[in-house]
């Protein structure tokens, strides 16, 4: 038996749109990094704020950057500590994997749902629905790039091209 018939085009309503935060033009602010940290935490805090999409950043969202951060910072310092002894002794003595290991996946799955909610990485920052304008370029500044390239005519490229091909 068949199922209802469908609507006309016009009515249907769906359900699954984008939602778009509008165009991000500039990075955020950085709040003050937070002290102590790892180099690796310290260097993926500047480039966080370095990026444009923490331009979507309100001042209510900092403890979410305080704790990826503070996450990734653990993170790191654990791994080092687990790689300088890979290998512990079990309770019986038996040879059996660094707990810190554990610990440390633990804190990576925290680190990978702040850096969704943070856009962090690019199908992070598709589903965000920023619209990054730092690589789309004004029109002043495509204007400025033709009128620099004036004198050299694009199709002189294409003849040379074609006389060294023959």
């Amino acid at each position: 038996m068949p199922g209802p018939a469908q609507k006309h085009p016009g009515k249907r309503v769906r359900k699954t749109r984008t939602r778009s935060i509008g165009v991000v033009h500039s990075a955020g602010v950085a709040p003050l990094m937070p002290w102590n940290l790892c180099k690796p935490a310290q260097a993926a805090w500047r480039s966080y704020f370095a990026d444009a999409v923490s331009g979507v950043l309100r001042e209510a969202d900092t403890p979410i950057v305080v704790r990826w951060v503070r996450n990734l910072d653990r993170y790191h310092r654990l791994l080092a500590e687990a790689d300088s002894e890979p290998i512990v002794a079990g309770s019986t003595g038996q040879p059996k994997p660094n707990p810190l290991y554990d610990m440390a996946y633990r804190i990576e799955a925290s680190i990978r749902v702040d850096e969704a909610q943070l856009g962090i990485g690019p199908l992070s920052r598709l589903r965000l629905g920023a619209q990054l304008s730092e690589s789309a370029k004004t029109l002043a500044q495509l204007n400025t790039e033709a009128a620099s390239n004036a004198t050299e005519d694009p199709r002189a490229a294409l003849t040379v091209v074609a006389r060294d091909s023959s």
